[in-house]
């Protein structure tokens, strides 16, 4: 759909204005100037954020004396920046268009006073046909509060001022479904508030600014929940601003829609189109009752061993889905399943069956002096909906765990596992029309956006939502969704090895952490390791080496391991490296100074799912467990072991990392609800 704007920012990366041997490509900056020129002769305001003012700097002058990096971060800011916006007045005044430069910092943007000068200095500039040229001012950033880079600038700037778009012009044509230098990979021209990009998106940063795709793709996101236009496109293409503005339909380039306008586009779909669909699964969810718990145990022992039974046709299904994913995606360890893994699932289900019936249960009793008794009893939601990505295992469990607990429930998979989470449906049905149960108990919605839209809005006939999958996910069903929603947010897990840390259960359990299935969200992300104990992290990496799982170092880490493990799989981290959920053979390792900083850590990177430390101090141990906000929290044992099957609930239907309702592993208890029982004789109740 195409879009008339009339306030645009661009970020002009570092790549974009420099050439390989860092000077400043001038020929490149003037051809952005000139397009950013006929757009503001059209009538359209635009502010620029530009980066180029260190890569700049550092072509102009070489230090008389070895500088730290924060040295040379200010001096060649000082030099460059001087150099950068010389250039662009001059190429600006060639077209008669006045520019001024804005120096900011990240404090301005946590001070409600600063906030607010900056944004109305910019406002008088656009309003005088000023075009403001921002960059970050490095030379009195402080290291540990500057921007991730200036994407991250720009999407505050672009949020700040009420534009309708942000650019991000950078060196490659946009996002890529792969390795943009394999064949058969194309760029991903639209990406929904919804879409899962976990495959797609992998750490690292330019060689001359501090970013990469990954920090871009992120701050598009936070962007696009705000109702604004992004656009990822390559600033090294001829015409690329002009042609984007303008709408050209052969553009190469990365679009995140807007949630908002996502939304819209949702509401406008016929609500009738699935409308009939819940409303069959609402009145299947009606017959439940009359089944007893010894009926759906038996249903759940007969799914179990009809899918051992079809464990070829699911596999054959399973194929399908396979031949359709690239191996290298993060995500096709958790759509793969083997005869082995299809075993396991049917045991969840067994598992189920035996488990205590969680219905009718009295949670609570009493008898009031006017003789009224009152009970608090468990009982079933009713329909509840599940969105899931690439999880197939995810169709069976929830299927058997909704059956158990009273409630029907309505599946929405996406397109990487339909025709495994179509097989395991087909094998449902037929289990419950041989025990005479509506097949409607059990429902699978198309894997479409559509579908995904609708569900959300499905208040008169969904009871609960619990979406599962990527943090991108979650955060766009529980912003757009007006039935209930329990979060399963994205794992990252955290590993402190204390002082008094144990080295052999130490290797072992970040072994386990990190490798057991690199695909899941309790799997390790990143090692916290004290600084009195660098001298053991070689050998708490061992069998990681041997697993082949790259590790992203800070400086002291990188030290100790440096010369200790596979150089190929030892790099340096960067800020990108911390709070990152790897979902693959990826790790992040950060050296902390004591129990303190490591807990300070993992306030700031947590995602509230699952945290380990490894100590034999008590005295730690017990900080730990007080002072972690997390679902699961653990002592000497991998963050592995979070899961409703390890934690005795059979299948689990997610984990939430909330704390309304439900916290960590939800088996059966946590999806279902209460009502109030009240018998009374004749009781009337007096002013």
């Amino acid at each position: 759909m195409k879009q008339s704007f009339t306030r645009i920012a661009v970020k002009i990366g570092s790549n974009v204005l420099t050439r390989q041997d860092g000077t400043l490509d001038v020929t490149r900056m003037s051809a952005l100037v000139d397009q950013i020129a006929e757009l503001y002769k059209a009538g359209m305001e635009i502010i620029v954020v530009s980066s180029g003012a260190v890569a700049s700097g550092k072509s102009e002058i070489t230090p008389l004396r070895t500088l730290s990096e924060v040295d040379q971060r200010q001096l060649f800011s000082a030099v460059g920046q001087a150099k950068l916006i010389n250039r662009y007045f001059e190429l600006f005044r060639d077209h008669g268009i006045a520019v001024g430069q804005v120096l900011t910092v990240k404090e301005n943007f946590a001070s409600e006073n600063h906030y607010n000068i900056q944004k109305n200095c910019m406002a008088v500039m656009l309003e005088n046909g000023v075009i403001p040229i921002v960059n970050e001012n490095d030379t009195i950033s402080l290291t540990e509060l500057m921007f991730t880079d200036n994407d991250e600038l720009s999407g505050r700037i672009a949020t700040m001022m009420e534009v309708q778009a942000l650019v991000i012009l950078s060196n490659v044509d946009g996002l890529y479904n792969g390795d943009p230098t394999q064949p058969g990979t194309h760029i991903l021209r639209e990406i929904a508030p919804d879409e899962d990009l976990a495959g797609y998106i992998h750490a690292g940063k330019s060689s001359l600014g501090r970013g990469g795709m990954q920090t871009k793709a992120g701050i598009a996101r936070e962007v696009a929940a705000q109702g604004i236009h992004v656009y990822i496109a390559n600033g090294k293409r001829n015409d690329i601003l002009t042609d984007l503005i303008t709408h050209r339909e052969d553009t190469p380039c990365t679009h995140f829609i807007p949630a908002q306008s996502f939304a819209k586009v949702e509401a406008q779909r016929p609500a009738s189109q699935l409308e009939p669909t819940f409303a069959v699964v609402r009145a299947a969810s009606a017959k439940l009752p009359a089944f007893s718990t010894e009926d759906i145990n038996r249903l759940l022992r007969a799914i179990a061993d009809a899918v051992e039974r079809q464990t070829d046709y699911i596999l054959t299904e399973n194929q399908k889905d396979l031949e359709r994913m690239s191996p290298e995606n993060p995500k096709y360890d958790r759509l793969k399943l083997t005869e082995a893994r299809l075993k396991d699932m049917a045991d969840g289900v067994r598992h189920v069956a035996e488990l205590p019936d969680p219905l009718g249960k009295t949670l609570k009793e009493t008898i009031r002096p006017n003789g009224l008794h009152i009970r608090k009893v468990s009982v079933a939601f009713g329909v509840i909906g599940i969105i899931y990505e690439a999880r197939p295992n995810v169709t069976l469990d929830v299927s058997a765990l909704c059956l158990k607990s009273g409630s029907a429930c309505l599946l929405k998979g996406g397109h990487d596992a339909d025709c495994s989470n179509r097989a395991l449906v087909k094998v449902i049905h037929k289990a419950l029309e041989a025990f005479g149960m509506d097949i409607h108990t059990v429902e699978l919605l198309p894997p479409t956006r559509e579908a995904s839209g609708e569900m959300l809005h499905a208040d008169k006939y969904v009871d609960l939502l619990i979406p599962r999958g990527s943090s991108a996910l979650i955060n766009f069903v529980r912003k757009e969704a007006t039935v209930p929603v329990i979060e399963t947010g994205a794992g990252i897990c955290h590993t402190y090895f204390d002082r008094y840390g144990d080295v052999a259960k130490g290797a072992a359990i970040i072994h386990n952490a990190k490798t057991r299935r690199v695909s899941v969200c309790n799997a390790l992300d990143c090692l916290l390791i004290d600084a009195d104990r660098l001298v053991n992290l070689p050998r708490l990496c061992e069998p990681l080496a041997e697993s082949h799982v790259i590790l992203y170092a800070d400086p002291a880490a990188f030290a100790a391991l440096d010369g200790h493990y596979p150089a190929p799989l030892l790099q340096h981290a960067t800020d990108e490296s911390y709070g990152t959920e790897f979902l693959d053979y990826k790790m992040a390792v950060k050296t902390v100074e004591g129990i303190g900083e490591a807990l300070a850590h993992i306030r700031h990177y947590s995602s509230r799912h699952s945290e380990c430390i490894v100590t034999e101090d008590s005295g730690h141990a017990a900080r730990f467990r007080r002072d972690v906000d997390a679902a699961c929290v653990y002592v000497n044992a991998p963050t592995s072991f979070t899961d409703g099957g390890q934690f005795g609930m059979g299948a689990e239907i997610g984990i939430s990392t909330q704390k309304l309702h439900a916290r960590g592993p939800m088996g059966l208890e946590e999806i279902t609800t209460y009502k109030w029982l009240i018998d009374g004789n004749g009781q009337t109740r007096k002013a």
